[in-house]
């Protein structure tokens, strides 16, 4: 069971972060911490799970996650029986706060982390908007340690945005498809609101959410909750300048093809199945559910490099068994590697 450290909380009106109240823990920025696997050694290899979700998808309490919830369950197995001492965090987000903001905290507790002398290692594994955040995070660290002992992992990126948070794009696509398959106008608008309903009713609707829509994807309307630089900027020199000074960054490519499906089918994913519906009806069979490839892909222009492509996986990844093993293995390896400078942009030209 892990034990959830609420941080702190987005003020919308006066734009800073505030102590939160019990009430306001399930849409505030925390920290999950599990027990910490020592196998051998007093150096720790801290393993940082980011997914994109907030406490409230997690949790009743605001207290405690279960390691199933968030797919925690699988990184600890896997490190159970792996030489080195490892401590597991799962990272939510502030629902209200500007992405931006939420990576400027996030480096503050990796400064923290990385200055106490028994860090060997933080290694950080976002998905998604989390991975976005991810690419604005090295720009905010005020140690030199974080960024020596720092390797980020960015899992299924929408780097350009995606259309899944753009209602201004993803909204008519529901209710051209609707009607076409109704074919009564009326009915169509009917079930068409029940779906939007229930679309905004796991949705942030805040910052949270649409800060990765793509361009003119967000009403004018919701402009108070939106920050539309914050895709228009993530290749910034900034940015791009301080994710060079890492000491390793791998971009991680999830992609639906024909055995996808049939994965999800044998494992009764009904989450996977679902995306992979997404990717047929909404991304031309060019996405893992949620975000276009070519939108994972635009990150290696910018650092001249190549991606490692997780076959046959949705954008669920971290519920894919198989897909996560593959992932922590590029993790073990690197904290394996001695601590001399690796720089993945130079070396996987």
């Amino acid at each position: 069971m892990g034990n959830i450290c609420v941080f702190a909380k987005w003020d919308l009106k006066k734009k800073d972060w505030r102590t939160p109240v019990f009430e306001e823990y399930g849409r505030s920025f925390a920290i999950s911490s599990y027990a910490t696997i020592n196998n051998s050694g007093d150096m720790t290899n801290y393993i940082i799970s980011a997914q994109g979700t907030r406490v409230e998808d997690h949790s009743k309490n605001f207290k405690t996650i279960k390691e199933s919830k968030a797919h925690i369950d699988n990184i600890i197995k896997y490190f159970e029986n792996k030489t080195g001492k490892y401590s597991i965090k799962y990272f939510m987000m502030d629902a209200d706060s500007p992405i931006i903001e939420d990576a400027k905290l996030l480096a503050k507790y990796i400064d923290n982390l990385a200055i106490l002398p028994t860090t060997n290692s933080i290694n950080i594994i976002g998905l998604s908007k989390c991975s976005a955040m991810n690419f604005y995070v090295p720009r905010f660290f005020n140690k030199v340690e974080s960024f020596e002992k720092t390797n980020m992992f960015n899992i299924a990126t929408p780097y350009t945005g995606t259309r899944l948070a753009s209602p201004q794009y993803f909204y008519p696509d529901i209710l051209k498809l609707i009607t076409s398959k109704v074919g009564d106008n009326h009915l169509a608008e009917m079930i068409y609101s029940k779906l939007i309903d229930v679309y905004e009713g796991v949705s942030s609707n805040s910052h949270m959410d649409y800060d990765i829509a793509m361009p003119g994807g967000i009403s004018s309307e919701k402009f108070s909750v939106y920050d539309k630089d914050f895709i228009k900027n993530i290749f910034s020199t900034e940015n791009v300048q301080a994710i060079k000074q890492l000491n390793y960054f791998q971009n991680i490519i999830t992609g639906i093809d024909k055995n996808t499906w049939k994965e999800a089918m044998a494992t009764l994913n009904f989450t996977g199945l679902g995306l992979c519906l997404l990717d047929d009806l909404f991304f031309d069979n060019k996405s893992d559910g949620m975000v276009f490839v070519e939108a994972q892909r635009e990150v290696e222009k910018v650092l001249d490099i190549k991606s490692h492509i997780l076959k046959s996986t949705h954008h669920d990844t971290m519920g894919i068994k198989r897909a996560v093993n593959e992932i922590l293995g590029l993790v073990e390896d690197n904290i394996n590697e001695t601590n001399e400078k690796k720089v993945f942009y130079k070396k996987n030209k």
